[in-house]
């Protein structure tokens, strides 16, 4: 499953372009934060188009969008880059360039949605949202029996850490789990119609 690890990363890019492209952009936001010397800033956070529910409220929209790649910490930023590029390839291939791009962008979305409904105060950033939506569609492959026991297993026990770790957040997460689960199982129908 993890094949694409083998694969000389000068031919990566040309493989998978849409994981390249989500790990260069969000590499590029993360560099030009930390060149303004105040990434550890909320507003910062706030110039740059993160999430908070009252501008949402007053038509700031397109934050559903800009917040999904804003990483003001290493870490953060870190780990959703290495989930993309452990998680995603297989999911571009399986689900095709442009859903595998609605897929991310859309549960990293249906987080902020999640944010904005259940009137949860703060700011927001990154990407997280995001990677639920992957296990979404992981467990849905799992639920199919696409996947073997130990792996769906592994993807279930991974869902319900990253879910504890984040228990403030868990509704939004949740919208994005099931966003993924709901976005897999359609796209994937559709993909097996079409192959019949």
């Amino acid at each position: 499953m993890f094949g694409h690890t083998h694969i000389p990363l000068h031919r990566f890019p040309q493989i998978f372009p849409v994981v390249t492209s989500m790990i260069l952009v969000h590499t590029v936001v993360f560099v030009m934060l930390l060149l303004t010397g105040q990434a550890e800033n909320p507003e910062t956070w706030i110039r740059y188009g993160a999430v908070e529910g009252w501008r949402l409220a007053e038509g700031d929209w397109w934050r559903l969008f800009t917040s999904i790649f804003i990483h003001p910490q290493f870490l953060q930023y870190f780990f959703i880059c290495f989930f993309l590029y452990i998680f995603g390839p297989q999911l571009e291939w399986l689900l095709g360039r442009l859903p595998f791009l609605v897929l991310y962008l859309g549960s990293g979305i249906a987080f902020y949605i999640g944010i904005y409904l259940f009137d949860i105060t703060g700011v927001y950033s990154g990407a997280g949202g995001a990677i639920f939506g992957f296990l979404g569609v992981y467990l849905y492959l799992f639920v199919r029996r696409s996947l073997n026991y130990q792996m769906g297993m592994g993807f279930i026990a991974l869902t319900v850490i990253n879910l504890v770790l984040n228990w403030s957040l868990i509704i939004p997460y949740l919208f994005s789990l099931a966003c993924g689960f709901v976005f897999g199982a359609v796209i994937l129908h559709f993909r097996n119609v079409e192959s019949e």
